[in-house]
């Protein structure tokens, strides 16, 4: 099977015209709350009707508890959408990696079996070099005839002791966790640049293992095969790559990704925009009068 049959389209959380719109909504109840009543209203009448629901929310006025609770509904759909489409995308190439598994090289085997992982190793007959771990339950290391075919066997060492630091941390899982969280922050412009920054150190941590048993030299001979070859767009696989911080790590340079301050003001903006708003919310005397007049049908 050709190594571009395996790669499945990732689906993403929302985009950034989402969060756009979502900000653009939230900006808009905070100076008009008006569309939240009909809902204040029906949480007022079904408290009346089931006395516990006041004790469950800790007797939250009803506008203030309405609009978190939107907002925390929109995160909440926005992370199981991406993490259920993330999980599904990956166990389908999961999937299709088990079922186009070869037997292993020697040369492979020898030096997995001497890492402790020959047991745990995937091999596949890819056109491009590449390796990953994959899997959550039981997570396994694959590996390309392409790579293995690129690499002397310090290289191939290098490479095998990077993932198999991603396999005894799971860090598939990680990985999907954090494209989950991603998405259900989506709102906040920031929530990208931490991703990536987090994944750096995953990268790093990896790479620091890789290290403890092979030189330098090696480890930046592995990435320079896969230089050129991007990754496989799935949630839940830590991939072999090289980036400017990994490639600066090796140089004795700490140089993680940068968080911009645009995304940062942004964000900061946005939370103090929805924290005044539930202040008010729940503070305004004429807003609750509204509420109360709603609920017992007067104007």
């Amino acid at each position: 099977m050709r190594s571009k049959r395996l790669l499945p389209r990732l689906q993403h959380g929302p985009s950034g015209a989402a969060a756009l719109v979502t900000g653009s909504i939230v900006a808009f109840l905070a100076v008009d709350p008006d569309p939240l009543l009909p809902v204040a209203r029906a949480y007022r009448t079904l408290c009346d009707q089931y006395p516990v629901l006041t004790l469950l929310t800790f007797h939250a006025p009803p506008l203030p508890l309405v609009f978190v609770l939107l907002l925390a509904g929109l995160t909440l759909l926005a992370g199981t959408w991406a993490g259920v489409t993330g999980l599904v995308g990956t166990r389908r190439f999961n999937r299709r990696v088990r079922q186009s598994a070869l037997p292993l090289p020697t040369r492979l085997l020898r030096i997995g079996t001497d890492l402790g992982i020959g047991d745990q190793l995937t091999y596949l007959a890819w056109e491009k070099p590449a390796a990953c771990c994959y899997g959550f339950i039981r997570p396994r290391i694959a590996v390309t005839a392409a790579l293995v075919s690129q690499l002397d066997d310090e290289e191939l060492l290098a490479v095998l002791a990077h993932e198999r630091q991603h396999l005894l941390r799971r860090d598939p899982l990680r990985y999907l966790v954090l494209h989950a969280l991603t998405a259900a922050a989506f709102i906040f412009p920031v929530a990208p640049a931490l991703r990536r920054r987090q994944e750096a150190r995953i990268e790093l941590a990896a790479d620091s293992a890789a290290l403890a048993v092979a030189p330098r030299g090696a480890l930046a001979g592995a990435m320079l095969a896969v230089l050129d070859v991007p990754p496989v767009p799935v949630a839940g696989a830590a991939w072999l790559t090289a980036t400017e911080a990994r490639i600066a790590h090796l140089s004795g340079r700490n140089l993680m990704p940068e968080i911009p301050v645009g995304p940062v003001v942004a964000s900061v903006g946005l939370a103090l925009v929805i924290i005044m708003t539930t202040i008010d919310l729940a503070a305004s005397a004429n807003l609750v009068e509204i509420v109360c007049a709603l609920c017992t049908g007067g104007h």
